[in-house]
């Protein structure tokens, strides 16, 4: 299986995994501070938290995904 990702880069796969995992913990977490607030502004800082959630997790993903790939077929990088 790994021969046929050689030379793929996975930060892409990862930044995707990132960002379901971050829209469906993100939902579950908005949903937490909904029903612990109880008030009107429940609703802002859930959104927030569901943001948060997400674009921290994708870019989590997508970083890991790109050290992965680095890590398994041992891309040089261009430091000119």
């Amino acid at each position: 299986m790994l021969d046929q990702l050689r030379g793929r880069n996975l930060a892409h796969v990862g930044c995707t995994l990132g960002l379901t995992g971050g829209l469906l913990l993100g939902l579950i977490a908005a949903v937490v501070v909904i029903q612990v607030m109880r008030n009107s502004n429940g609703v802002n800082v859930a959104t927030a938290v569901w943001l948060g959630v997400t674009v921290l997790l994708g870019g989590l993903g997508y970083y890991l995904g790109g050290y992965v790939s680095r890590r398994l077929w041992g891309e040089k990088r261009d430091d000119s």
